[in-house]
């Protein structure tokens, strides 16, 4: 056999060795990458399943866990409804949170709008002063709002604190959608301004179209967090059962003189039901609204 097809005999063998270590380097990432999400995944899913599990479990083998409860017993949902007005919480929550989330996305999508696409004297200014104000802490802002609110608006015992002040957007929110929006290209507009549409109407009929994933994954996002705000309507109606959210009812199930853990966990799945209904019917936007979200042109 010849040098030269010794040689070549050789770079096949080591092209082959270099290709069976890439798969094999490949093979590890991709099960490393998978065990830290199973990992993940676990951490969440663990304190919800135990939950749910303690939910259909009797109170008087509370300290007897089993992930599958024997027997299952939905007394605690039965009294969770008959003893406590849930509806009217759940009624209650719905109305602080879907008319402020659905404005203060839109008003944030505007402010977006308006610093990501427009040419106007100080924006960026003003764009960074806006983002300077995510790095506030909310306990900073807390007691001058609640001496606000209270003595100079009067609005103590109504729910004008918790939806007024979210119904002009976020910091959060401007931003994620202004970086969503400047990846849009400049030719639709272009040609909207030579068809003689003014800004507005660019933005509602050009730009939210196209921008649902974003907005709905802010909306999504607002609404979380709106929802499972407790510590707003415990200073503003927490003395008046009747205004209620569905968080202060919940928390309310057990207390230190009588401990209800089975029915406080029966209150806490209850509670998760809307927000997971609302991230299944969204998912798809989600994920979309994440993953466009920052692309440069």
């Amino acid at each position: 056999m010849s040098k030269k097809e010794l040689n070549g005999q050789a770079t096949a063998i080591s092209r082959s060795t270099a290709k069976k270590l890439a798969k094999a380097r490949h093979f590890l990432s991709q099960t490393g990458m998978y065990l830290v999400l199973i990992i993940f995944a676990l951490v969440i899913l663990i304190p919800f399943l135990f939950a749910v599990s303690t939910s259909f479990t009797t109170p008087e083998n509370i300290f007897d866990f089993k992930w599958i409860p024997s027997p299952i017993d939905i007394g605690n949902y039965d009294k969770l409804f008959t003893e406590n007005n849930v509806w009217q919480a759940f009624l209650n929550t719905f109305l602080y949170t879907v008319p402020t989330t659905i404005v203060g996305t839109f008003c944030s999508a505007l402010c977006a709008y308006s610093c990501a696409r427009m040419k106007w004297p100080g924006r960026r200014v003003v764009y960074y002063l806006i983002l300077a104000t995510m790095v506030i802490p909310g306990v900073i802002t807390l007691m001058p709002s609640y001496v606000l609110f209270v003595n100079f608006y009067g609005w103590y015992g109504t729910a004008l604190p918790i939806v007024i002040p979210g119904m002009f957007g976020s910091a959060g929110a401007m931003f994620f959608l202004h970086q969503y929006f400047k990846t849009l290209p400049k030719e639709l507009e272009e040609a909207a301004e030579i068809d003689g549409m003014g800004r507005l109407r660019i933005f509602l009929k050009i730009i939210l179209p196209l921008s649902v994933p974003a907005v709905l994954t802010q909306f999504i996002l607002a609404f979380n967090g709106a929802y499972n705000d407790y510590m707003t309507p415990l200073l503003y109606v927490g003395t008046n059962p009747d205004m209620f959210t569905i968080q202060l009812l919940v928390s309310g199930l057990s207390t230190a003189h009588n401990r209800q853990y089975t029915l406080l966990m029966a209150g806490a799945v209850t509670a998760l039901v809307p927000t997971l209904i609302l991230y299944v019917a969204c998912q798809r936007f989600f994920v979309d609204g994440i993953a466009m979200t920052g692309l440069k042109e």
